[in-house]
């Protein structure tokens, strides 16, 4: 049986209020027209195969929440009109609605519309509790592959399922109890012990005076993909000795400091996604963080390697912990999922200090970016907070959040801000990315 774990337990208690709920959202751009027939059939596919799942509480207290499979799905959302390509944006934000719910087995939604000029836009959304963006790529090319059968939530019910939750149950009270002794135990004294343990604080960025005359009640969260030249951001890359991972750290650290979100001699905090799923993977989030810090420099300053070295050596520790099997640091997991939401909701909830999200997709592969034989000029990627408005975006403290994928021609950097002091609009947005890839000589078609 497939329990939630503890990103899935996140992401459903933004659904019930605390917090917004998150969507993932991937949007593909076909220059030719990809028929509706095929849609439909993509569609029927998807609805066989991993994203059909819904959420259920479990019998027995303590015991975690568990996926069952879905039976009903979305229909396919076939826009009954031309669109022209400046309203690609606002069609996407569109399809993102509070009917995606992962406890209805709604949870995610494939949408299309054609285009004036030609082609046709794509839209896959899914809540983060049903897929992370991993699980998202893994869905779609199953259902894409004439080769490949979708797989299933496996599924209990009855005493089995009863007999399963005592077994959760009984797993999550031992994991509290092993983590309630070893915090006790590390607060005891050791004999051998010089003194405390030093802790150094993170400096903060020194932030620039908001922008005057925003007004909250209108704002929402930025949004702006950058569609570049795969060729021309690779040479980009290669030239200031960097990858294309580096390159994409630093335009967005270059976009922050560029808002005034961090000044020259500051250094801003990342955190990088890395899945560790598997081929065989059922989890709907299998994405651990890697968090790195970046020092901000002068536009002149155009060198990859600090940042590529950086990146590098905490990848490194980060599978060395993991092939070590340390568990997670701060509070048990297991019990935070023991304790109700409305004991979570008045609990403040800390920043983790992070300027923001860098997500790095890749070369997206062929059964991914192409539909019937058409392949896509570009693909974008998003995460985004559902409704959020200026005060919960305050209260993070977060500037981007920013995915990167690449097809064959394209490589796209989809950013959302969440300062509304310092991104008050698209534009706004989209101005600090311009400028931010003009430093390394990269210009961009915005969608």
């Amino acid at each position: 049986m497939t329990r939630i774990g503890f990103a899935d337990h996140l992401f459903l208690r933004m659904h019930h209020g605390i917090g917004y709920p998150v969507y993932n959202q991937f949007l593909w751009w076909f220059d030719e027209t990809v028929q509706r027939v095929d849609l439909e059939k993509l569609r029927d596919n998807l609805s066989d195969g991993l994203l059909a799942r819904r959420v259920v509480s479990s019998t027995v207290p303590t015991a975690r929440a568990r996926w069952v499979a879905s039976n009903v799905s979305h229909s396919l959302d076939f826009h009954p009109h031309f669109i022209e390509s400046t309203e690609v944006s606002a069609w996407a934000d569109g399809c993102i609605d509070d009917d995606i719910d992962p406890e209805t087995g709604l949870g995610w939604r494939l949408a299309a519309a054609p285009l004036t000029n030609g082609g046709t836009v794509l839209s896959l959304v899914a809540s983060h509790m049903v897929a992370d963006g991993g699980a998202l790529i893994a869905a779609f090319a199953a259902a894409n592959s004439p080769s490949v059968h979708p797989r299933s939530v496996p599924t209990e019910d009855g005493i089995a399922a009863i007999g399963s939750d005592l077994r959760d149950a009984v797993g999550q009270v031992r994991s509290v109890a092993g983590w309630l002794a070893n915090t006790a135990a590390s607060a005891l004294p050791i004999p051998t012990r010089s003194g405390p343990d030093v802790v150094v604080p993170r400096s903060q960025p020194t932030r620039s005076q908001p922008t005057a005359g925003a007004v909250d009640a209108d704002w929402v969260s930025p949004h702006a993909v950058a569609e570049v030249d795969a060729g021309t951001w690779k040479a980009a890359a290669q030239r200031w000795g960097g990858s294309s991972n580096s390159l994409f750290i630093a335009v967005l650290t270059a976009a922050s400091g560029q808002a005034g979100r961090a000044s020259i001699g500051d250094s801003v905090q990342w955190s990088l996604p890395v899945s560790d799923r598997t081929v065989d993977d059922t989890r709907s989030n299998a994405t651990k963080i890697v968090k790195i810090e970046v020092p901000v420099t002068d536009a002149a300053d155009r060198d990859l390697s600090t940042i590529r070295k950086i990146s590098k050596a905490a990848f490194t520790a980060f599978a060395a912990r993991q092939a070590a099997g340390l568990p997670p640091a701060g509070i048990s997991q297991a019990l935070v999922q023991m304790l109700p939401d409305a004991v979570v909701a008045r609990v403040p909830q800390p920043r983790d200090g992070a300027e923001g999200l860098a997500s790095n997709l890749g070369a997206l592969p062929e059964v991914f970016t192409t539909v019937a034989g058409i392949g896509a000029r570009a693909v974008s990627g998003r995460a985004t907070f559902a409704g959020a408005d200026a005060a919960f975006a305050r209260s993070l403290d977060g500037g981007l959040t920013a995915w990167l994928c690449e097809t064959g021609a394209s490589v796209t950097v989809t950013v959302h801000a969440m300062d509304p002091d310092r991104f008050v609009d698209d534009r706004a947005l989209r101005d600090h990315l311009a400028e931010a890839l003009g430093r390394w000589e990269l210009t961009a078609r915005f969608w």
